[in-house]
């Protein structure tokens, strides 16, 4: 465990996630838009909210190593940093859309001991610190606790870019489960509320992409697993990929067979 107190640090985090969340909806109208190297979109309002966050996260948390996906340099990375995504789900944002939120999270020897989701358009900012629990904390209500609920909805999370030869391995071995697609981290914290019982991506994804929902899963009582059903680890390569992960909210035995399944067709 690292040896920062998360916890306390939790009001100006929120205060700041709504703020950079306004001006999120506010600029979504009027976006200026740009193609990186690996031709994925950036907009403005990434880099304002990126600019933003490592800001907040400098001064709070001084000498501690900050990986952001809009960062340039991505070379210093020690047992112990911290992992931004300003918007997670670019091409909905650009889109209109609703289906993007701000992912902040701590990785601590490997994995995850703090993480952040925050959804702009419905103001929930999801939280969770390793042995600490994790919390929704909506506008104007008291804040909640998240637990591993007995009642698990019969729903499976997917990506929007899922291919076609899983969806139909979902739909055959799952025959009762709804398939619902999302393009960004409000997956996990669906999964981890108990609204569905089954994550699956098995293409590329990035570090800053899962770490905050990791920890909110994991807090929650779910799993987050690896293609071998071990624990999904952070800080395996040098250009912060993913391999497949699973997330699952149940019994894991209801589900090993199909996340074998799934393997097979990489």
């Amino acid at each position: 465990m690292s040896n920062h107190n998360f916890q306390k640090h939790v009001p100006d985090l929120l205060k700041l996630c709504q703020n950079i969340g306004q001006i999120q909806l506010d600029g979504q109208k009027n976006l200026n838009i740009n193609l990186k190297s690996d031709n994925t979109p950036v907009t403005n309002i990434d880099i304002r909210s990126s600019e933003l966050i490592v800001s907040y996260l400098s001064r709070t948390f001084k000498g501690d190593t900050i990986i952001s996906e809009e960062n340039d340099d991505k070379s210093n990375k020690k047992s112990s940093y911290w992992l931004v995504d300003p918007i997670d789900g670019t091409k909905n944002y650009i889109k209109g859309g609703k289906q993007f939120c701000i992912c902040i999270s701590y990785i601590h020897n490997s994995y995850p001991s703090f993480g952040i989701i925050y959804i702009p358009s419905s103001k929930e900012f999801y939280y969770a610190s390793s042995g600490e629990g994790a919390f929704l904390i909506k506008e104007n209500m008291p804040k909640v606790k998240i637990t591993n609920k007995s009642q698990i909805d019969n729903n499976i999370f997917v990506s929007t870019v899922i291919r076609d030869s899983v969806v139909k391995l979902l739909n055959n071995n799952f025959k009762h489960s709804k398939l619902i697609y999302m393009s960004s981290a409000i997956k996990f914290v669906r999964v981890a509320e108990g609204k569905g019982h089954f994550s699956v991506r098995l293409g590329p994804t990035h570090e800053w992409d899962t770490a905050a929902g990791q920890c909110i899963i994991e807090e929650s009582g779910a799993l987050f697993v690896d293609k071998n059903l071990k624990r999904f680890r952070y800080g395996q390569g040098s250009k912060f990929l993913n391999g497949p992960f699973f997330v699952v909210n149940g019994q894991m035995k209801e589900h090993e067979d199909s996340i074998n399944q799934c393997l097979s067709l990489i």
